[in-house]
């Protein structure tokens, strides 16, 4: 019985193909725009108290002006309520529809 072997067969290369893989450009460096940034950049507006619906900015000298609304929901037996801050306008425009369609329903 003869023997077995194993080869790996590849392609030969003729100089051809040496030739046009010599002649190929580069690929062109990659230009894709990226920025950075630092702890304090990422969170600066993080500490500015801010209205929850039209994102004006809230001062804390007013504070007695200002609204605050309340998000609350159910998961489950779980419920979460969430304070939110609100400006003096957004506060009354809510109140007002909220009070709008109290007296729509008693109509009713």
């Amino acid at each position: 019985m003869g023997r077995a072997t194993a080869r790996a067969h590849e392609p030969q290369a003729g100089p051809e193909s040496a030739r046009q893989e010599s002649i190929r450009e580069p690929a062109p460096p990659q230009t894709t725009p990226f920025a950075t940034a630092t702890h304090h950049d990422l969170f600066a507006e993080a500490s500015i108290i801010r209205c929850d619906v039209c994102d004006t900015p809230l001062s804390s000298a007013n504070s007695e002006e200002q609204g605050t609304g309340v998000y609350i929901w159910a998961r489950g037996a779980e419920v979460r309520r969430e304070e939110v801050p609100l400006c003096p306008t957004c506060s009354d425009a809510i109140f007002a529809s909220a009070v709008a369609l109290i007296d729509l329903d008693d109509e009713e």
